[in-house]
């Protein structure tokens, strides 16, 4: 007879398999089921009484010890009684999912010094659960399997082919496909080759890896027919030196059935196809959905949803598989709304596109061609020769929150996003690479007023609407949007549907949000005083049922799109698993932010040449934390105590703080640099305050 530990191993184990053939008590895979459509059949919690939601319990023990709080993305994941999730700094967690209890947590000790090679925080998006192990890909590339039971680690492997020359990162949630773990990489804006590897779950051992897109031809062959297909389509010109981008960041789905990985690939690297392949070409798989086998990671096709992308359109978004009645049959179909706006239904067997709608505002094209499958471009899509401002933006209409399909409303639920942008190439820059930097090859700004947001277009249209989120119900078989809710500022979270006709999502702004399936009538909308941007899953315990989701606002942007005064903005942003149920209570506000502001510093030099070059400089640091005392979830540099202006040589140039999440800058800055910047910052800082 099995000891009860090993039976609920083994029966977690056995649902993860199955795709959660538990009647939806469970959540064992990143989607739930292996169909990735992020649909709870629980009907408990109903249309009827989800008012009565509240907070059954919360988890705030994440490790943070000296480090700066960062974004929280996971989809977390319930099996056998115990919730399993990753949190920033790719720290896992199992915490019982009936009360909140630490069970056991898994420190990889991911060094600041990656935190520059990650375009967009030190983040991570989950983990998975096969055979009795949780598989955790760390933001240093190395995917862990760990003991379900202990978190004991089992094996460790490193997941990059390059540590020294290449921009990489991990930030996805490992995939279950089949006998194997699938993980890829992110990194393209920062320079970087994309590529999927698949281990053995029981061993470790490499079983295969698709390269997206070429490698530079000079060292050495290609590694598969797969790619030479790809290099077809890329000029000899290429600039090879800076990756060519197509890194597999976010989604991927297994289809049990067929035996398909779907892997969905990111933008090209640097942006611009004129720069990036000059000469032209549709480059092979950039922004592409791409069918491999399981088993041997051959392709057995693939669709390009952004031929020639310069905009950063990435397909990652995450796909959904759905039988649908197509032309008086059943289809077995693929979903995905990727960032440049289309939502395309392909056949999952064969790769054929059956339909290809805008679900929000698209300027770069006028429609797709079904029959070529080949976008219909417009003028306004090349800024070669001059800014030009192109819907969606570079954020896309959808980012990587998840989508949700309801099988019950016939509905696919997106977190979409309604902004254009201005883009345009770097005046005379001839892009050079530079390790742990931006070597995107364009400049790009928000097509709005940005409140001061240093990157705001100089003469934005006075009718452009916000940065803004909108939750859109889409009809998949006719290609059409049935209802959206009204827009909320800067991003919102990943959806989750339910059969109680419900659909939850969190926002940036710090509330948590129910709606009616069928008009999108909001029902539910409890404050939390924490951005929501992660995607909520639901599951049953002794008959109660739970919707849990992670709290802690980061990523691309942070907080640096709020208007002063955002409500998101007044309280501490700290990292929280909230876990609700109906009759609970309401949700505990983190402490408000304290606004100290802090002594005027001395100036460091009165040489104008200094401050000019610390100006120019000054650019490296904006991205984290912010510019001229706009906030941030970093520091604000503009404000700082006198102990750090002090240590700010040996915090930037030697990595002081290098652990709590701020890396040297020695490689990419000079001593002099340091001190430029340092005095540019203290100038201005007496300048703003003497106004």
């Amino acid at each position: 007879m099995l000891k009860k530990g090993l039976l609920l191993l083994c029966l977690a184990s056995a649902a993860t398999a199955a795709g959660a053939a538990d009647g939806g008590s469970e959540w064992p895979l990143y989607g739930r089921t292996s169909d990735d459509s992020r649909f709870s059949p629980l009907t408990q919690i109903t249309t009827e009484n989800v008012r009565s939601l509240g907070l059954a319990f919360q988890f705030q023990d994440f490790v943070v010890r000296g480090r700066t709080h960062r974004g929280n993305e996971a989809t977390p994941l319930m099996s056998g009684g115990v919730l399993y999730f990753s949190g920033p700094w790719s720290v896992v967690y199992a915490v019982d999912a009936r009360n909140g209890k630490l069970l056991w947590k898994f420190d990889p000790q991911v060094q600041g010094q990656w935190v520059r090679r990650a375009c967009c925080d030190a983040v991570n998006r989950g983990v998975a659960l096969s055979g009795g192990r949780v598989f955790i890909a760390t933001l240093d590339g190395y995917l862990i399997a760990l003991d379900m039971k202990t978190g004991t680690q089992q094996w460790k492997v490193d997941t990059f082919t390059d540590r020294t020359t290449m921009n990489y990162v991990s930030t996805g949630a490992p995939r279950v496909a089949g006998d194997n773990i699938v993980i890829g990489n992110s990194g393209a804006e920062m320079g970087a080759r994309g590529y999927v590897s698949a281990y053995d779950a029981a061993t470790g051992k490499l079983s295969w890896r698709f390269f997206t897109v070429p490698g530079d031809p000079a060292k050495g062959p290609d590694e598969s027919p797969d790619v030479t297909l790809a290099r077809k389509t890329w000029s000899k010109a290429s600039r090879w030196d800076l990756g060519g981008g197509g890194t597999a960041w976010d989604s991927m789905t297994y289809d049990p059935k067929l035996g398909l990985l779907y892997v969905g690939t990111g933008n090209g690297m640097p942006h611009p196809v004129w720069t990036r392949s000059p000469g032209g070409g549709d480059n092979l798989y950039l922004s592409s959905i791409v069918a491999l086998d399981a088993k041997t990671g051959r392709m057995r096709w693939y669709y390009q949803t952004t031929p020639a992308d310069s905009w950063d359109y990435t397909a990652t978004q995450n796909m959904i598989l759905a039988e649908l009645s197509l032309g008086g049959r059943n289809r077995p179909v693929l979903m995905q709304a990727p960032k440049n706006g289309f939502f395309y239904v392909l056949d999952r067997q064969s790769g054929q596109l059956l339909g290809a709608q805008a679900y929000t505002k698209v300027t770069w094209a006028k429609g797709v061609d079904l029959k070529s499958g080949r976008p219909i471009m417009t003028p306004e899509a090349d800024f070669s020769h001059g800014r030009q401002e192109i819907w969606p933006s570079q954020a896309g209409g959808h980012n990587w929150m998840p989508m949700s399909y309801s099988p019950a409303a016939h509905r696919v639920f997106i977190p979409a996003l309604d902004a254009g942008m201005n883009f345009g190439m770097v005046p005379g820059e001839q892009v050079k690479f530079r390790l742990g930097a931006n070597n995107e090859g364009d400049e790009v700004g928000w097509s709005r007023h940005d409140n001061g947001i240093p990157w705001a277009p100089p003469n934005p249209g006075p009718h452009d609407p916000p940065f803004q989120s909108v939750l859109k119900a889409w009809d998949p078989v006719n290609g059409r949007l049935v209802w959206q809710t009204a827009p909320q500022p800067y991003w919102s979270g990943g959806v989750l549907s339910t059969a109680g006709g419900v659909v939850f999502q969190g926002s940036a702004g710090g509330q948590f949000q129910a709606y009616d399936a069928k008009d999108g009538r909001e029902l539910a909308n409890i404050p939390t005083g924490t951005g929501i941007v992660a995607a909520p899953i639901s599951y049953e315990l002794d008959g109660t049922q739970f919707v849990a989701v992670l709290a802690g606002f980061g990523g691309a942007f942070s907080q640096i799109g709020y208007p002063a005064g955002s409500a998101a903005l007044k309280y501490v942003n700290t990292e929280k698993l909230l876990v609700f149920k109906l009759g609970g209570g309401p949700v505990p506000l983190p402490p408000p932010v304290k606004h100290e502001l802090q002594p005027t510093p001395a100036a460091i030099t009165q040489d104008a040449a200094i401050i000019k070059k610390g100006e120019s400089l000054i650019g490296r640091c904006a991205g984290c934390h912010g510019f001229r005392g706009i906030p941030n979830a970093y520091p604000n540099l503009w404000n700082l105590p006198a102990a750090t202006h002090a240590a700010f040589e040996s915090i930037v140039y030697e990595g002081a703080l290098s652990y709590a999440g701020m890396p040297s800058f020695k490689d990419a800055l000079s001593l002099d640099d340091v001190k430029a910047i340092h005095a540019f910052i203290v100038a201005d800082e007496i300048s703003l305050r003497a106004r």
